[in-house]
């Protein structure tokens, strides 16, 4: 089980690195960004999203945390819902039901961690980061995860 996921963490983890670093926080310029936090949120994360999971998990956690300090901005559960589900069943079929069940965990952990991250950065630079969450809740062709 533990080789099946060093594998897939060995092909897939420069993509998966690039992806967190590109779309953890669009909202935020990289100098308001937590760089230690996020660099060891994503130790032996390696190859279990693909950048497209990643990115959805990474606007998952970000409009949750823009939720919780902006004004004016409130999560859709049945958004969050969907994409979680779509990410969670998108893992190799060949994966027996232990790595499955760890597959899940980690996905589960890497959203917290990131959500956990983004509140952080986003606390720091309020102001900020909800003008952005603002101007991106306002653009129709940005996707999120807002009502």
């Amino acid at each position: 089980m533990m080789r099946l996921l060093s594998s897939l963490r060995s092909a897939a983890g420069a993509a998966v690195l690039l992806g967190l670093a590109l779309s953890a926080t669009p909202a935020l310029a990289d100098d308001f960004r937590i760089d230690d936090a996020w660099k060891a949120a994503l130790q032996d994360n390696e190859g279990i999203l693909d950048e497209k999971q990643q990115a959805v998990i990474n606007g998952i956690a970000f409009s949750a945390a823009a939720a919780l300090l902006c004004d004016g901005i409130d999560i859709d559960g049945e958004k969050v819902a969907k994409a979680t589900t779509a990410v969670l069943a998108g893992g190799p079929a060949d994966l027996t039901d232990d790595e499955q069940l760890e597959r899940y965990s980690n996905i589960l952990l890497m959203l917290g961690t990131a959500k956990g991250i983004l509140l952080a950065e986003g606390a720091l630079h309020k102001d900020d980061f909800c003008a952005s969450a603002n101007q991106q809740k306002a653009d129709t062709q940005v996707a999120n995860f807002w009502k």
